[in-house]
């Protein structure tokens, strides 16, 4: 099987299940215009992430990692103005493009962006003694444990707990790894293996995104 397979395969599902409406894409537009990463979860993982939210009854949600506000009004529109989602972007510029597209996309009371390293943000947020019920990171992996630690310390049972690339095209298996990204993933799955205050799986994904995985865990 050929990589172009698992990229036709994630468009015939977008387009069946018209996964993307003109907010989405011109989001992803976005992105490119002002030539930002193209990191955005795919709109295959956009839906799934809708769905998590869904199952978990999701009304307080935090996300590391705006980057143009794509996961981000997913989420918003999980909660459906039952809540709130913040999301976490430590660059300016990237975070002001994503308030235009959460702006556009209708979600400015649902979605706020805070700005600066996640994890003084993250100490610095009030969450008024509600629990988080999903928590998605996408950015910043040499800090997982120490994000999951947060999450975990102020989550319930039933909360979600995601962190996603967490396969690196397979780069994981490399015990020898230089790379902090790769060495950051690999603590975490290590870490969510002996961690028994949580049930977890790592899903291996492919598709236009290429090849990498998520990790899902369940708070007993």
């Amino acid at each position: 099987m050929t990589e172009t397979i698992f990229e036709k395969v994630d468009h015939y599902l977008s387009e069946i299940f018209s996964l993307e409406d003109d907010i989405l894409k011109d989001t992803e537009s976005s992105i490119i215009e002002n030539g930002m990463p193209e990191h955005s979860v795919s709109s295959n993982q956009g839906q799934f992430l809708y769905l998590l939210a869904k199952m978990c009854n999701a009304k307080n949600i935090i996300e590391i990692g705006t980057l143009g506000g794509y996961s981000s009004i997913w989420l918003g529109r999980a909660i459906n103005g039952q809540g709130k989602v913040i999301s976490i972007e430590i660059d300016k510029d990237f975070a002001e493009v994503a308030k235009r597209n959460i702006e556009k996309a209708g979600l400015t009371n649902t979605v706020e962006v805070k700005t600066g390293r996640a994890l003084d943000v993250l100490n610095q947020i009030d969450l008024k003694g509600k629990p988080v019920d999903l928590f998605f990171m996408d950015a910043d992996k040499p800090n997982y444990v120490a994000y999951f630690d947060w999450a975990l310390k102020n989550a319930r049972k039933g909360s979600l707990i995601i962190a996603d690339n967490v396969i690196r095209e397979g780069k994981v298996l490399d015990q020898n790894s230089t790379d902090e990204k790769v060495v950051g993933v690999r603590a975490y799955n290590q870490m969510l293996a002996k961690n028994n205050k949580v049930v977890s799986s790592v899903l291996q994904q492919v598709g236009i995104k290429d090849y990498d995985g998520i990790a899902i865990s369940l708070v007993k």
